[in-house]
């Protein structure tokens, strides 16, 4: 989303640039080795105190450490995805705070989902670190970061947003209440199953409603409905990202 610094030494490693004074950074990963060595190489290569910090213990270290900067790994605890709810807490609680997000796979939903969160930057574990790098510097200046990537599926999504111009121009008021409902914790990131539990439906009832709602709006898939709720001005509250959806159409 921003272009890379090209002023890089000749065996790939950035030049040590001097952060603001004071500007400190925690890291929380996957794991406790992977978390301390990208805190190693932001403090070597960047002149940016950073520390290795639990999930368990990042809002306490924040409240402490006074940190402006947290890198969170997309997957904690061997858990897929919870990284996206602690940036989600991690969000509300400090909105101060730059917030980068470590993708395990870069997909749609997965981009999308982190830039809900709260993230500033979105960084994907298949780039070198000289990129990481490069991200939290640009994050820390003020700037969105994306890798090519991670820009071309965010402009994918953007693209697959319905034409204003549609031929019926009250799709949303067509939609009943309860299938209204039902987009709108879609949208969210739930699960039909979640979706089921929380309106007392089934999940079969829930598919339904999904069925005939993308029908009415013109969107196929829950990205598409994502981005044309918000155009539109209707209020989501944050991603359920404790579940994976494995199906992006209705069910």
């Amino acid at each position: 989303m921003v272009l890379s610094n090209p002023d890089r030494s000749m065996n790939g490693v950035k030049p040590k640039q001097s952060a603001a004074s004071g500007f400190r950074a925690l890291i929380v990963d996957r794991d406790s080795m992977t978390s301390d060595l990208l805190a190693s190489a932001l403090t070597r290569e960047s002149n940016c105190p950073a520390f290795a910090v639990s999930s368990a213990n990042l809002l306490r270290s924040l409240q402490t450490d006074h940190a402006e900067l947290v890198v969170i790994g997309a997957e904690l605890n061997g858990k897929s995805e919870t990284g996206f709810d602690l940036a989600e807490v991690v969000s509300r609680a400090h909105p101060s705070v730059l917030i980068v997000v470590l993708l395990n796979q870069s997909t749609h939903e997965s981009v999308v989902n982190a830039f809900r969160c709260g993230a500033r930057g979105v960084f994907s574990r298949q780039q070198p670190v000289v990129e990481f790098l490069d991200c939290v510097e640009h994050v820390r200046k003020g700037f969105i970061w994306a890798g090519a990537l991670e820009t071309t599926l965010l402009l994918d999504a953007l693209r697959c947003i319905p034409s204003p111009n549609v031929s019926v121009s009250n799709e949303a008021s067509a939609l009943t209440e309860r299938e209204l409902q039902v987009v709108q914790c879609a949208a969210k990131g739930m699960t039909n199953k979640i979706i089921a539990a929380e309106l007392g439906l089934s999940e079969h009832t829930v598919k339904n409603y999904l069925f005939r709602s993308f029908d009415k709006i013109g969107v196929s898939n829950r990205v598409e409905l994502l981005f044309y709720l918000t155009m539109r001005g209707h209020s989501l509250g944050p991603a359920r990202a404790n579940e994976p959806e494995t199906d992006l159409r209705a069910g």
